[in-house]
């Protein structure tokens, strides 16, 4: 399961659809929109992406991680309003053992966070906002 979603993201039934008889250990990963950035109040973000394009590179990441180590992986990213403690982006990796489901757990945040064409809105007290690159490719061509 790979999904770019406006709808509110379930971890337990990500977990559970990679879940089986087989695979004794399920990692799992939840990030969530935090109250506070660089050391501004946080109300909440707007996430935002090309959604054809954002899919077909988390459908590529979940393929390699699958490839890499013996797991069956699902993610999920939110786009749109989210508010302070939602959940923001949910992965699962099952394999029969824990080092394989954390590793690839690990492995597929750090490739969405690099590679999804995701960016978001930070809006903060006070009605002000900036938008922030999602992604590492976007941070470093933003940079001089």
């Amino acid at each position: 399961m790979r999904r770019i979603t406006r709808a509110r993201l379930n971890p337990a039934a990500l977990a559970a659809a990679v879940s089986s008889p087989r695979r004794g250990a399920v990692a799992s990963f939840v990030g969530v929109v935090r109250a506070f950035h660089a050391g501004r109040r946080v109300v909440g973000i707007a996430y935002d992406c090309f959604t054809p394009l954002a899919e077909t590179e988390l459908a590529r990441i979940l393929r390699r991680a699958e490839k890499k180590w013996p797991v069956a992986a699902a993610a999920a990213h939110r786009v749109g309003e989210l508010r302070v403690g939602e959940a923001s982006l949910a992965v699962a990796a099952a394999s029969a053992h824990r080092p394989q489901a954390f590793a690839a757990c690990r492995w597929i945040v750090e490739q969405v966070k690099r590679r999804l064409p995701v960016w978001k809105k930070e809006r903060y007290v006070g009605g002000a906002g900036r938008w922030l690159p999602g992604c590492a490719l976007h941070r470093a061509r933003a940079r001089p």
